[in-house]
């Protein structure tokens, strides 16, 4: 069971290694007589219209929490159940990548280095070679053919040994992806990995063949071994998103894919997790290797880097500023998986745990005067049925990155709205396009977007909407909107 991290009355409540005696409480910040009487007066709450389409629709108003602030104002001009811990889904990647930049700073790299264990002379490779991740969360494709490229340009050729995968960089409790939601194949379950490639999953392509009445499938990196038993159906008709979504159900001894795809979806490729990520780095490695020319007919094991091997070639990943538009805009869980352990890694000392990213996150917290009560951090992505953030926080944390330095690599990380990643299709026919950036987040019973958002008028308002309930994806996503559509005529 992963372990969770909560911090309450200023104090950090861990299991961790690291001394929670380290984090000093942090004095409750003083309310300010202004706010005090407005407060008192009910003016703060939500408007008339919205708590009319609340009550319509029966949503509970206990269920709701909302922190709306001008940017250039004093006080808040909204708050309701502000101070209430609710689950944030997604919208702790706000928390993980501002803690992130802080902590990293935007032109922060992640290193992918190659060693060699054995002699390396005529470009044959007597001994094995070794692969050390640091956490890059974005070695993908193209980076990951660019790093072996570059190894044969340095004389790797022929390698006669092993490939040793290292992965001590992270240090992290078991993981079951399937303990979630039952869903061990999908990648937003993906496992951390201090070398992880393509966030961990096989990309296969789907091929429909109208004269054969088929549909075929062909994974990469091949699996070794891999019996894959294809009842995949060909479908009559257009192309529908539902054809990108076949079943894939794996056994002890195959994997069973099924579904419906048309022949007007042309090729495209979906992508699953059916390996550990020392498995997956090693049949990529195999198959890019041979593609490029390269010798190799070795196995996998899984070590570490020894005093006595030579470094070869270090591969340096794309800039913090740069990956985190891709955590946020397209909410990847398993790339904010490993760039919050990174900041544990940065700032406490390797190996990097959980602990030490918690505890570095509460250190940035306290010093940034963020009240962190009862915040709950289990593994910085918003995957989880227990991490806990109020609004009050969020707006706080927002408000905060808006003063930064940093501000403007934050703010275009961040989905803009009607425009690209999860927001693409929200507001896209409407005067809100484009004049918002802000973070969704969503599960079965909770849905939360915040961020920020230019109204008409030229204010520029902090918004944090979380809504946790069985409701939360029907009538809440609707009310979020209008919500959102009340505060751009403000």
């Amino acid at each position: 069971m992963l372990k969770k991290f909560v911090i309450t009355a200023g104090l950090c409540a861990s299991v961790a290694s690291v001394s929670a005696e380290a984090l000093r409480p942090v004095p409750a910040a003083p309310q300010p007589a202004e706010l005090t009487l407005i407060r008192h007066q009910h003016t703060l709450d939500l408007p008339e219209e919205i708590t009319a389409l609340m009550q319509q629709a029966k949503i509970p108003a206990q269920n709701l929490s909302v922190y709306i602030r001008d940017l250039s104002a004093d006080v808040p001009m909204v708050v309701h159940n502000d101070k209430v811990p609710r689950n944030p889904a997604s919208v702790m990647k706000l928390l993980t990548t501002w803690t992130a930049l802080k902590l990293l700073s935007p032109s922060f790299t992640w290193k992918t280095e190659a060693w060699t264990r054995g002699e390396l002379k005529d470009g044959v490779l007597n001994g094995d070679l070794i692969l050390k991740g640091h956490g890059d969360p974005y070695l993908t494709d193209e980076a990951f053919w660019q790093l072996l490229h570059d190894l044969q340009l340095k004389g790797v050729k022929d390698i006669r040994g092993n490939l040793v995968v290292d992965n001590s960089y992270f240090s992290v409790p078991d993981y079951d992806p399937a303990a979630f939601d039952g869903e061990p194949t999908l990648v937003y379950n993906a496992r951390p990995s201090a070398l992880m490639f393509n966030f961990q999953a096989n990309r296969f392509l789907l091929e429909a063949d109208p004269v054969n009445g088929k549909v075929g499938i062909t994974p990469f990196p091949l699996i070794p071994g891999l019996q894959l038993e294809n009842s995949m159906t060909l479908a009559k008709g257009g192309c529908s998103k539902w054809h990108y979504h076949p079943t894939f159900q794996p056994e002890e001894a195959a994997l069973k894919v099924s579904g419906a795809y048309s022949a007007d979806c042309g090729k495209n490729f979906v992508m699953r997790v059916m390996s550990t990520p020392e498995e997956h780095v090693f049949n990529a490695f195999r198959d890019v290797w041979k593609s490029q020319g390269g010798v190799f007919n070795g196995k996998l094991q899984v070590g570490q880097v020894q005093t006595t091997d030579v470094l070869l070639h270090t591969h340096e990943s794309r800039t913090l500023g740069e990956q985190i538009r891709f955590v946020n805009k397209w909410s990847n869980n398993v790339m904010a998986r490993n760039m919050f352990l990174t900041v544990g890694a940065q700032t406490l000392g390797v190996p990097a745990t959980l602990d030490k990213s918690r505890m570095a996150t509460a250190n940035l917290l306290q010093k940034a005067g963020i009240d962190y009560t009862d915040l709950v951090v289990e593994n910085g992505s918003g995957l989880s049925r227990v991490e806990r953030l109020s609004a009050r926080q969020l707006g706080q944390l927002l408000e905060t990155a808006w003063r930064d330095p940093y501000m403007p690599e934050f703010v275009a990380s961040l989905p803009l709205l009607g425009e690209d990643g999860t927001l693409a299709a929200r507001f896209k026919d409407d005067d809100l396009r484009g004049r918002s950036h802000m973070k969704t987040g969503t599960l079965s019973d909770a849905t939360a977007i915040a961020g920020y958002m230019l109204t008409r008028s030229g204010k520029r308002l902090v918004i944090v909407l979380q809504h946790n309930g069985r409701e939360a994806q029907g009538s809440g996503r609707r009310l979020q909107d209008a919500i959102l559509k009340w505060a751009f005529e403000q």
